[in-house]
């Protein structure tokens, strides 16, 4: 039996509120977990287990299988670009967004992605949140995600155990399962933890970014979310990305 696996997750505070009590490692009953944040997530996955902005999950998911437990998905909104002017040709990602650089380069393939800290930009809806009053002009990304996938959910962030252990894939579930609960017990203690350690001063929007994202899906997702998935490796496969069938 694996004495501990390695885990890599995005530098953001709504992952930190998953997996703190599992990167503490709280539970005794469950393995060993080494957790590492990524300031950029966009890389290849290399960790026994990975959670990737949705999109680059999708690219690496040859050698992995979804977990249910621990994805962030976005209901009846998605990023949203800030625009500075009503006619531009580019689009500034802030180095910051873990996701929409790679939406962008799906949904937006005439323009030119930049990734900086300028206008004008796509900005994840927790950003959106924790920064109110960027830019101009709003578009909401999301009704672009209707025209492929309906109602479905936006996915944000995807986890992937690897093909090797797939046999801990429903220990590792049950553990993401339990750190989610543990943290919505603790809700106040664990978000006071994380606003200090993020240096996030608005501990209530901080709280309400938090829940927007995590629920009952996040402990463990549905068919629509599912479905969602799915939308999305066919959206990319159909644009040319090379893209692998997903396993759950």
């Amino acid at each position: 039996m694996l004495i501990r696996m390695e885990i890599t997750f995005p530098d953001v505070p709504e992952y930190h509120f998953i997996l703190m009590a599992l990167c503490r490692n709280t539970f005794t009953s469950f393995p060993k977990f080494r957790c590492e944040p990524q300031s950029d997530p966009g890389e290849m996955p290399g960790p026994e287990i990975a959670f990737l902005p949705a999109p680059v999950a999708m690219l690496n998911s040859q050698n992995y299988v979804i977990l249910k437990s621990g994805n962030i998905f976005s209901y009846f909104s998605g990023p949203t670009i800030f625009s500075a002017s009503e006619t531009v040709n580019e689009l500034h990602i802030h180095d910051k967004d873990f996701t929409s650089y790679h939406y962008a380069k799906i949904f937006f393939k005439n323009y030119t992605v930049i990734r900086d800290q300028g206008f004008p930009a796509l900005v994840e809806p927790r950003l959106s949140l924790l920064n109110p009053g960027l830019g101009q002009k709003k578009m909401d990304l999301y009704h672009l995600w209707t025209k492929v996938a309906d109602n479905l959910p936006f996915p944000l962030y995807v986890g992937m155990i690897k093909n090797e252990i797939i046999d801990f894939k429903e220990i590792v579930e049950k553990a993401i399962n339990q750190s989610i609960r543990f943290s919505l017990e603790n809700f106040s203690t664990v978000v006071k933890d994380i606003s200090s350690t993020s240096q996030i001063e608005n501990v209530e929007i901080l709280k309400r970014v938090i829940l927007h994202f995590v629920n009952k899906n996040t402990m463990h997702m549905g068919n629509e979310e599912i479905e969602a998935l799915i939308a999305l490796r066919n959206e990319m496969e159909n644009s040319g990305f090379p893209v692998s069938e997903l396993v759950f």
